[in-house]
């Protein structure tokens, strides 16, 4: 009994004491994050806590919790914001992405491809630019290179803006939308057809993964960038295009 007793007060002061490590990671990177980390937590003592969002969300709560120990963002503008606003440490290239329109199943006939999206009537999930990279990026990119018809007819059609790529994808799967904006790798992983977005308007999209200043053990904290890097394959597993410098 006594032997018992010493196990569970063992086995809680290990629970209370063992470090965390608090990865904030775009939504549209989620199931390869979830699998690194349950990976990770099995053969390690020390604990990684996967915090998922838009990009701009999961930067907007580092800001205010002053809290987090690596930040992954799908897109270059909110990396670069996080570098500006001296939230980050250093950061590099993690993958790349490109942007497409994922399609429901009951909206499959009616749309093939990209001129169908302009038609009266079709409903699209656009992404929200002030939380989302992917509506960053059709905001300042895609949208700035089309012509003003065209991006006016979409605009037109849309009926939500998705704060993260997971509302756009559950959008989509529920058929609440007929098609979401999100990136080709996404649309893969949750089986949807997708049609491209035409090469003039269109542009790939690097995620970069950071060291956040506000972590309490950048060691450890670099030491799970170190173990991202080793398992980047993992993401390739996945179908991502990695273009992380890979250990030797």
């Amino acid at each position: 009994m006594k032997f018992l007793l010493s196990l569970i007060v063992c086995l809680f002061a290990f629970n209370v004491y063992a470090e965390k490590i608090y990865w904030y990671l775009a939504a549209s990177m989620t199931k390869p994050g979830k699998a690194i980390v349950k990976q990770y937590n099995k053969t390690h003592e020390d604990e990684v806590v996967l915090i998922l969002g838009g990009s701009g969300q999961i930067l907007n709560k580092i800001i205010l919790s002053k809290k987090g120990d690596i930040y992954t963002s799908a897109n270059e503008k909110y990396y670069k914001k996080a570098s500006s606003d001296n939230v980050v440490l250093y950061g590099e290239k993690l993958l790349v992405q490109t942007p497409v329109f994922g399609i429901s199943k009951k909206a499959e006939s009616r749309i093939t491809d990209f001129t169908d999206l302009l038609k009266p009537g079709i409903k699209i999930a656009l992404g929200n630019p002030n939380t989302m990279a992917i509506g960053k990026t059709y905001k300042m990119k895609i949208e700035s290179e089309m012509p003003e018809k065209i991006a006016d007819k979409i605009k037109a059609n849309t009926i939500i803006y998705p704060t993260n790529v997971s509302q756009t994808i559950n959008y989509v799967l529920s058929s609440t939308v007929d098609t979401g904006l999100m990136f080709d790798s996404s649309a893969k992983l949750n089986g949807l057809r997708y049609v491209e977005i035409p090469d003039e308007y269109n542009t790939r999209v690097t995620a970069y993964i950071s060291l956040v200043k506000y972590s309490k053990n950048k060691e450890l904290a670099k030491s799970f960038l170190e173990y991202v890097r080793k398992n980047a394959h993992i993401f390739e597993e996945y179908g991502y295009d990695v273009v992380m410098k890979r250990s030797d």
